[in-house]
């Protein structure tokens, strides 16, 4: 198994579109715990500083993620963070958040990395809690907001 960040491009764009973490593969704008890839690639032209890759393990794309800084909340920030239902639970969001963080981590103004997340999505905590993430106590657009130090 060997997980990449790659970008999204002409060659790949639809494909990441269609992933989904709805395990009837159905697709929304606003999914149960994260917004759609559609939306978010939307949004990151529109707004500065934000990154998107595709997540693949391999040759094959499992997932997607977005991550920057943003200005609005003036922190680094790991905005969206997804693998498609068909591949979860096999490690590759450890991966891919362990590859993210290394990416973030180069750029020396950024010395805390964040994360929000559903207080529904059990998963995400653990993943995140596990991988050293703490919570801040506050929340941020309804959901909990969790700091990562470098």
């Amino acid at each position: 198994m060997e997980i990449l960040l790659k970008d999204i491009d002409k060659t790949n764009w639809t494909k990441c579109i269609f992933l989904t973490t709805d395990p009837d593969n159905n697709h929304y704008l606003v999914e149960e715990f994260v917004a759609s890839n559609a939306v978010s690639i939307a949004q990151s032209k529109i707004e500065k500083g934000w990154i998107t890759k595709a997540i693949y393990n391999e040759d094959v794309m499992v997932g997607f993620a977005m991550y920057g800084y943003s200005a609005d909340n003036g922190f680094f920030e790991i905005c969206r963070l997804m693998i498609d239902h068909k591949f979860q639970r096999q490690g590759f969001g450890r991966k891919a958040l362990s590859l993210i963080t290394k990416e973030m981590s180069k750029n020396k103004d950024c010395s805390e990395i964040y994360i929000s997340f559903d207080s529904k999505n059990h998963s995400a905590k653990k993943l995140y809690e596990e991988f050293g993430f703490e919570n801040t106590g506050k929340i941020l657009d309804d959901e909990l907001l969790y700091c990562l130090r470098i």
